[in-house]
């Protein structure tokens, strides 16, 4: 009996031995990911929503070769250089226009609180791509309180009278102010109020 339970213990051994060895080797050894973004990218995120999401698309994490070509006639070599520099660089969120998806800013925060200081160099060469392609790169800086329209009031700057079509926050354009009535039926019912009495007037002479 104690024999049995022995080789018992050892065959749970060896199998949890072999389950585990087969998933440190396995091709997927994934999980899922609980959220794409940080809670300070996550906060800004829904904040750029209520900001300009009702002129922008807002796309996050795009690499900078996504939103570049090598210039057609670039030497090889001067163009293997360019894409190996942007390769890896990457920007935390983009500004699409809502009607053609083109690129118009690409935004990035800057969070000189976290422990490895994120972003807070200025990144000269992407600076410089982006320039080169008139691609406004608006830098902000993480923090607590900020408001809807101070960060559309900072990307309108930004963003320069050429490619600025932000209006306030919460302010409507006015429509002119149309009749509250229909005019057409009173109307008509002052011509057949006038042909009764000129109908009446006719039968009395």
């Amino acid at each position: 009996m104690e024999l049995v339970i022995t080789l018992m213990i050892v065959l749970l051994v060896v199998s949890a031995l072999a389950i585990r060895l087969t998933q440190s080797e396995t091709p997927f050894p994934y999980k899922r990911r609980e959220s794409l973004f940080t809670n300070s990218e996550r906060a800004f995120m829904v904040m750029l929503e209520r900001a300009v999401g009702d002129e922008f698309r807002i796309v996050n994490r795009v690499r900078l070769t996504e939103l570049l070509d090598i210039r057609q006639g670039t030497k090889k070599r001067v163009a293997q250089a360019a894409k190996l520099k942007a390769t890896g660089k990457v920007l935390d969120f983009v500004l699409l226009d809502k009607t053609n998806l083109t690129p118009v800013a690409a935004i990035d925060l800057v969070n000189a609180e976290s422990s490895t200081g994120y972003k807070t160099k200025q990144d000269w060469y992407l600076k410089g791509a982006l320039d080169t392609v008139n691609l406004p790169h608006i830098r902000i800086k993480v923090r607590n309180g900020y408001k809807a329209s101070e960060l559309r009031e900072c990307i309108s700057a930004k963003l320069g009278a050429k490619n600025n079509k932000l209006r306030p926050l919460n302010v409507r354009k006015v429509k002119s102010k149309g009749p509250t009535r229909p005019i057409r039926p009173l109307v008509q019912a002052h011509i057949n109020q006038a042909v009764a009495q000129d109908a009446q007037q006719a039968a009395v002479a």
